[in-house]
């Protein structure tokens, strides 16, 4: 069952402005690499700010298989995290991906710290921010709409994964395929991913074979360019209509309820003339 995220009064959304405004912002980490601290009031920031330190996490690096870091909560910047499901051993499936836009480790607001879940770092690492707990409870204690915020951004994942699985039932691979590049463009600072054919097929918990094959057609129809270990997206509206319902829902949501989306949703409006591209033949 989703949490239950309290709903935010007109006066607490309004105070939602840009935190690093407050006087001797300098000596505490800059919190802008971040879309979901962003987010929060400044009085709600300033409860997390001076417990935060930036940490560097490489390619593939693991944060604990405990509430994706029971002892702590990280909000990444330019680190993208895939949370994937261990009770597989090592046969590891993705659940959904954590990137600027979220946070890891938000089961400590429910008093969890055991968890069937491990945080490892996708493409060509980055940096987050960290809090231990107990500061990240003690701010808590004092703020419910700061604990509602996080609350609301845990809600938000479960619904990414929610989409995620269904998808993984019933969409053909390339919709999933098509799903999975989205989601790691949206976390991304460019148009080129560094990802190999291995890491997806191990997120999608495939053969490396199909995703290849995958990857040739949608080469083939010019919407990606591959090089070795490398995935340029060529044409992003044409990758969302073949990702079809897979993929916006979440992302629409958090842009509704807690930011803006770092990337366009709804492919742009047509021109006279032009006319809106189809899924393949393929696809059904």
């Amino acid at each position: 069952m989703a949490p239950h995220v309290p709903k935010l009064t007109r006066n607490e959304e309004r105070e939602r402005v840009a935190p690093m405004s407050k006087p001797n912002a300098h000596y505490a980490p800059d919190i802008r690499g971040n879309l979901l601290l962003r987010s929060l009031a400044q009085s709600d920031a300033w409860l997390l700010i001076p417990h935060l330190s930036r940490l560097p996490f490489g390619p593939r690096e693991s944060v604990g298989r405990t509430s994706c870091g029971s002892v702590q909560m990280i909000f990444p910047e330019t680190a993208v995290f895939c949370v994937r499901q261990t009770l597989l051993g090592d046969r590891q499936p993705a659940l959904g991906l954590v990137g600027h836009e979220g946070v890891l480790g938000w089961s400590l607001l429910m008093g969890v710290e055991e968890s069937f879940t491990l945080a490892t770092v996708e493409m060509q690492g980055g940096t987050a921010l960290s809090i231990a707990a107990g500061p990240l409870l003690e701010a808590c204690a004092k703020s419910v709409t700061l604990r509602a915020n996080l609350l609301r951004y845990a809600d938000n994942f479960l619904e990414q994964m929610a989409s995620m699985l269904g998808s993984n039932t019933i969409d053909p691979l390339e919709r999933r395929v098509a799903r999975w590049i989205l989601m790691l463009h949206d976390r991304s600072q460019g148009d080129t991913l560094l990802l190999t054919h291995d890491d997806v097929a191990r997120a999608l918990h495939t053969r490396r074979a199909s995703v290849t094959e995958c990857f040739h057609v949608l080469e083939g129809e010019k919407i990606l360019r591959c090089e070795r270990a490398r995935v340029t997206i060529c044409d992003r509206e044409r990758l969302m209509v073949l990702a079809g319902f897979s993929y916006g829902a979440a992302e629409a949501r958090y842009a509704a309820e807690i930011a803006p989306w770092p990337r366009e949703l709804q492919p742009p409006p047509l021109s006279q003339g032009q006319v809106r591209f189809s899924p393949p033949a393929w696809l059904p």
